[in-house]
Formats: structure tokens, C-alpha cells, sequence
């Protein structure tokens, strides 16, 4: 992540080759890079890249498809809102990749879960 740039970096490490991306296209609800993209993590099937977005009026979780490079809200402050200009933290997920965490700074932390018990995060 290039938090100044506000981009993501993504690195193949098969064939040696870079790429770059901001958000803004094939984006499913809010989300830009405009607040800095910052902490992020694998999920276990390596299909999802799940990062962090700070340093905005509406900070949040967002996550990656790998296989056609669509981007996904999870959560998000709203503007205005309790967590306005907080930061999203701790982004982690369980051994079994059925559980994902993060929070705000200032605090509050999230569990979120597979209802339906197959398929991971």
C-alpha cells in the first residue's frame, strides 16, 4: 500500500511483474483510496485482499477479488457519525477463516461471521 500516492501496489511474484490500482472502478458501495489505503491481509483462499482506509471523514474495511480486481465495502464510518475521521484497525481473521475482525481506534471492535458455516472470508 502507498498511502501517500493512495494506491495499491500488487506484486506477482510468478513472473516478477508489478501493478497498480486505485479504487474508483468496479467499486460496490464507497470507497476510493482517498482516505489512504493502509493495514491489509490475505484471506485464506488468497482470492480476497482485505485492507484498511484511513485517514478520512469515513474510514472502513474494504476487500479485493483477485480474479477480476472488484472491490467490495464491508464496513465503513459514516460522515458525521461516531468514528468520523477515526482510523480503522486490526484487521485479522480467525484460523478457521470463518471469522473477521477490525475496529476503530478509538475503541470498538467488530466480529463478523459466516452464517451459513461453508464457505471462508
Amino acid at each position: 500500500m502507498s498511502k501517500e500516492k493512495q494506491i495499491m501496489i500488487i506484486l506477482n511474484q510468478e513472473n516478477m511483474t508489478w501493478t497498480s490500482e486505485k479504487t474508483g472502478k468496479k467499486f460496490y458501495g464507497e470507497g476510493s483510496f482517498g482516505g489512504q489505503p493502509d493495514q491489509h491481509v490475505f484471506g485464506p483462499t488468497l482470492k480476497y485482499i482485505y485492507f484498511t482506509e484511513d485517514g478520512s471523514s469515513d474510514p472502513g474495511v474494504y476487500a479485493r477479488y483477485g480474479d477480476d480486481g472488484t472491490y467490495f465495502t464491508m464496513f465503513q464510518a459514516i460522515s458525521g457519525g461516531l468514528h468520523t475521521d477515526d482510523e480503522t484497525i486490526g484487521i485479522a481473521l480467525s484460523p478457521d477463516g470463518k471469522r473477521f475482525y477490525a475496529g476503530f481506534q478509538e475503541g470498538y471492535i467488530f466480529e463478523f461471521m459466516r452464517q451459513d458455516e461453508l464457505l471462508k472470508i
